[in-house]
């Protein structure tokens, strides 16, 4: 079947009505394809715009005609007056109950565990893989996405994360707080902490209450976008309880003071020493402002209510760490008793020990198990030689000779209270009495809201607490919002952090729009927990054991308040960070299953029924196949068969379940695979994902003894200066500076070595024509096309130019005359290849490209993976300097860059070849921009120097195969060369760029790297003087001894 691509060309718009508006569109489209056109979304998951026809399977792009009839507009041609609803109710409700169909077997993670169990969401798979690749700035950014205090939380975080952490089935979690906090404290030792790009003001002026993790949150987030942000607190120094609630020996407060301090630098004022209530109003606040934020938090301690508490008679918990926090000394005696099970009572004690007092016991009415407080806390208490007494409960306090009675009674479990854990019953008989100096209770907090009974009348909930909308954080009272402790009870550091992020972006949107959008949770599928998890599968995998937070020894920790942890080293901190399994989805941000599975509301709930689950398939040397996400909506097999042709993969049925596997049951590797990578672009779900070569090139940009080397093909800046609005005379320049803002330390546009593959194919083309060599002379530099010809056309091979692909060519050229150039070892070179395609990984890695066992390319990343590393390393474009490429191959002719489009390589040949024939120098109308163009074949045929040169172009290997058996069959077809890529459009069209997504995107790819050939100083790979230049300096000549080796290949059959 010949594929042919959709264009604008020559269509007339007609009217048509969608959602009751009227609207021009294309005609001679389906419905799906015309609306996409005009930026009216339609969900759609199995439709893909280069296919002859969509399947239809997914159902989700069903529309309403006329209000009569649903019709799938993926299939149905467009007419002018057609009456089209896209949503409505009945839609709306259809889509919900597909999707929930297609995701019923969907046994997979679309965000890891750690990530979901993490309440501020923050991506930690990402940030280890960056530790653990040295790339800490990026580790940084990641984590301050959604929390801007990482040196905190990387000390005090309760990491739930490491909790749900699959490497507990292996041997023990990853130590994902202490990689934070390393990461974290190498940001905040630089002389400039990374702060984020601040927006653009907005004129908008936002208060907050409360100098806490919630309130300076909130402020981070609020001045990020670009508003005025000023921060009240009735505390003398900011950081609320991070700084009064949390021990010194925990939380050091000059590392809290300088992490507040990079929050100030977006330009957050802290007014300190403002209570509200009495210094500030909340009615005077939301005057002044134009949204108050209250983050107040959790303050007033709760009394035991004990028979003789009297005023001064027990010390409060959360009063008590905050006046030691002060610096008020507090006479404590030998004797103390700490009444609670949680994270405060914990601090209390140790605090207690820290001020001297020789003796501490610890009360608490259950059992070890059922103590709130984190387990890691309670083994440091014990340590320390705190003496906990459990099951014991304090019934009154007396005093006998001035030394207070603590009175108790013992206790057991017995049913479970509203909380689930046992309830704790007295224990008749069991009474016993503790002789003590000071009594310090800390059983709990909560909010105090009497500032409220004067003010503003915000409405609380049943428990005290300020209550809001859950959706959009706002309170009872216009342009007032609320979160944190004061909105949930007592929470931990994350959870207000996260809290504050939330009510960060429900200002911003009240502030852009003047509402509130509710907030939608990202659907998130899960595989369950660690008990729902077969264990075979972790019981394989190596262990590792964990690395352990280095600590001060117990005698110096218990000498005032120097801080306890002591961080890992950067060594330990990267091999920690290896640990990582790397568990959830590769396509979570790009999903379109999970991105419409969100927008329909659609929620996770554990299956009644059996899931199935397979082991993920790797039976290729970089596609994964996961069986698990598939959906059967057959994109993968509609681009393998139609779009690119080589038809391997089809639907199998085995055991109720329909899944993608190839023709014989084989694996992919032992098919006529060409290793296109089209069937992972087209995937919809990530069933079908590739491993990407960034985080090797990060590690090697990372490494100081690496000389990291790029070089990117012509057809990606088609891609990236649509991405960044760049014009075609600049997309040059702006790449080369782009790439060196990633971390490239030297870059070149292997356009030139397209110019280096024409001065060697054309060579040799001349060579067959002059001395009766194979003829038709097939091109080489695309790898899919030579992959097919090795697997299932071997006859082919003789007809096979003998020169590498450019990608090659160059890689072959850095490693072995750049070093030279530059006298620099040829190991500590890098060399990084930049394209559209995915069969260049696979060319990359074949043994013959690795003399001497170091490859000549050491990674291959694609468009979308660099665009990938761009967003990584959060580069603004309007940051990037416009540059040249480096020396000596800074020089490219337009020859070399219209390689991007199908028959670029056989024009580029003719222009040197018509030069040798005539004997004379192009002009202007010989060009041979003719046999340059998307259509699936062309063919042409030029009289040059009194010979005809007959060419066929060829793109999309379904395309090819008529011609391929004819010439098999020895059948004269009267071409002289014929040029073959495997992919529709030719490398524009490669699967490692973004897919086309409208009708005539991949033609305007085409003229794009049209206008830069035509406007190039150079248009003849034979006229450009740095190719000469090379060929005097080292290659000698075009096919010289030393060009064949190094430039050129042989293949063979493929032998499974």
């Amino acid at each position: 079947m010949e594929v042919h691509l959709l264009d604008l060309e020559g269509r007339n718009r007609i009217k048509v009505s969608v959602n009751g508006r009227q609207t021009e569109v294309y005609e001679g489209l389906t419905i799906l394809q015309a609306l996409l056109q005009e930026g009216i979304h339609v969900p759609h998951l199995c439709y893909d715009l280069r296919a002859p026809r969509a399947n239809g399977n997914c159902g989700l792009c069903m529309v309403e005609l006329g209000g009569a009839r649903d019709v799938k507009a993926c299939q149905t041609p467009v007419r002018a007056g057609m009456v089209i609803t896209t949503h409505s109710q009945h839609l709306v409700d259809f889509r919900k109950v597909r999707l929930e169909q297609l995701l019923s077997d969907h046994n997979a993670d679309c965000s890891a565990p750690c990530v979901t169990a993490c309440p501020a969401g923050i991506e930690i798979q990402r940030y280890l893989r960056a530790v653990a690749d040295g790339n800490y700035e990026y580790a940084v950014r990641i984590i301050k996405d959604d929390n801007p205090f990482p040196v905190v939380c990387g000390r005090v975080c309760p990491h739930h994360c490491e909790d749900a952490c699959r490497r507990n089935l292996v041997d023990a979690p990853v130590a994902i707080n202490h990689v934070k906090r390393f990461a974290a404290d190498w940001d905040l030792a630089r002389p400039a902490p990374w702060i984020p790009r601040k927006a653009a003001p907005t004129g908008k002026r936002i208060a907050i209450v409360g100098a806490g993790p919630s309130g300076l949150s909130a402020a981070y987030y609020c001045a990020s976008n670009g508003h005025d942000v000023t921060v009240f607190d009735k505390q003398s120094e900011p950081g609320g309880m991070m700084r009064y609630g949390i021990p010194a020996y925990r939380l050091p407060h000059d590392v809290l003071a300088k992490e507040i301090g990079v929050i100030e630098a977006l330009g957050v004022k802290i007014m300190t020493g403002k209570a509200l209530g009495t210094q500030i109003s909340l009615e005077g606040l939301r005057n002044d402002f134009d949204a108050v934020y209250l983050a107040i938090g959790s303050w007033q301690a709760t009394p035991l209510n004990l028979e003789g508490e009297v005023a001064g008679s027990v010390r409060l918990g959360i009063e008590y760490l905050q006046r030691v926090s002060s610096g008020i000394d507090l006479p404590l005696g030998e004797k103390v008793v700490v009444i609670g099970g949680g994270n405060t009572a914990i601090d209390c004690a140790r605090t207690a020990l820290r001020l001297g007092a020789k003796d501490v016991q610890l009360l608490y009415r259950r059992g070890r198990d059922e103590m709130p407080a984190e387990p890691f806390e309670v083994a440091e208490a014990l340590a320390e030689g705190i003496e906990m007494v459990f099951l014991a409960a304090p019934t009154r306090i007396a005093q006998h000779d001035g030394t207070k009675q603590l009175h108790g009674i013992k206790m057991t479990l017995g049913e479970p209270d509203r909380s689930g854990r046992r309830r704790p019953v007295p224990v008749e008989g069991s009474e016993f009495t503790i002789a003590c100096d000071t009594v310090i209770g800390a059983i709990g907090h909560s909010t105090n809201t009497q500032f409220l009974y004067h003010d503003l009348p915000v409405r609380l909930n049943p428990w005290g607490d300020i209550d809001i909308n859950g959706r959009t954080m706002e309170t009872s009272e216009a342009k007032v919002f609320a979160g944190g402790g004061c909105v949930t009870g007592p929470s931990t550091v994350i959870q207000a952090v996260a809290a504050g992020k939330r009510a960060a972006t429900a200002m911003h949107d009240f502030l852009g729009k003047g509402y509130v959008s509710p907030i939608l949770q990202d659907y998130s599928c899960s595989r369950g927990t660690l008990e729902d998890l077969p264990r075979h599968e972790f019981e394989v995998l190596p262990k590792i054991p964990r690395h352990p937070m280095p600590a001060l020894a117990m005698p110096a920790r218990l000498d005032g308040f120097c801080e306890v942890e002591l961080g890992l080293d950067e060594a330990s901190a990267r091999a920690e960070a290896a640990r990582c399994l790397r568990c959830g989805c590769g396509a979570r941000f790009n999903c379109d299953l999970r991105t419409e599975a969100t927008a329909h509301q659609v929620s996770f709930a554990e299956p009644i029924h059996q899931r199935p689950w397979d082991p993920v398939v790797r039976d290729h040397p970089f596609i994964i196949h996961d069986n698990n996400k598939c959906i059967s909506c057959g994109r993968c097999i509609t681009a393998c068969a139609e779009i690119e042709g080589v038809n391997v993969l089809v639907y199998r049925f085995s055991e109720g379940r329909l899944t993608v596997g190839t023709h014989n049951g084989a694996p992919l590797d032992q098919t006529d695979c060409v290793s296109c990578g089209q069937c992972v672009t087209a995937c919809p779900c990530g069933a079908l994902d590739y491993l990407r070569d960034r985080n090797p090139v990060f590690k090697a940009m990372n490494d100081p003894g690496k000389l990291v080397v790029g070089f990117i093909a012509p057809a990606p800046r088609s891609v990236i200066a649509k991405k960044f609005g760049i014009t075609y005379d600049q997309a040059s320049p702006f790449i080369a500076g782009l790439m060196r803002k990633v971390g490239f330390d030297k870059v070149f546009d292997f356009s030139f070595a397209a110019d280096l593959t024409i001065m060697e194919e054309a060579t040799e083309f001349l060579d067959r024509l002059g001395n009766d060599g194979v003829l038709p002379q097939f091109t080489s530099c695309c790898p899919g096309w030579v992959n097919l010809v090795e697997r299932r056309y071997p006859e082919l091979i003789p007809h096979l130019s003998s020169c590498k692909s450019p990608q090659q060519m160059m890689g072959a050229t850095v490693r072995n005359h750049y070093a030279q150039y530059l006298g620099v070892p040829k190991d500590d070179l890098f060399i990084v290849s930049i394209v559209p395609c995915l069969a260049k990984k696979y060319e990359a890695a074949r043994p013959e490209f690795a003399p001497d066992g170091r490859r000549d390319v050491d990674a291959v990343v694609t468009t979308t993976e660099f665009l990938e590393m761009v967003e990584m390393r959060r580069i603004d474009p309007a940051e990037v300097r416009l540059q040249e490429f480096d020396p000596p191959y800074a020089r490219v002719s337009g020859a070399g860059v219209i390689f991007a489009a199908s028959g670029g390589v056989a024009g580029a040949a003719l222009r040197m070849a018509a030069e040798q024939l005539t004997g004379q120098t192009l002009s202007e109308p010989l060009y041979f921009e003719q046999v340059v163009g998307v259509e699936g074949f062309r063919e042409a045929r030029f009289t040059l120097g009194g010979r005809t040169l007959a060419v066929a172009v060829i793109n999309g290997l379904g395309n090819a195969e008529p011609i391929i058996k004819r010439v098999i069959a020895g059948e004269d077809l009267g071409y002289d060369f014929i040029e073959i890529m495997a992919c529709p459009g030719g490398c524009i069209g490669g699967a490692g760029n973004p897919v086309i997504g409208k009708v005539g995107e991949m033609q305007e790819r085409m003229r794009f790297i049209q206008h830069i050939d035509t406007t190039s100083t150079y248009r003849t790979s034979q006229s450009n003087p740095d190719v000469h230049r090379l060929y005097e300096d080292f290659f000698g000549e075009p096919n010289s001894a030393l060009a064949h080796r190094l430039l050129h290949t042989s293949y063979a059959p493929f032998r499974p």
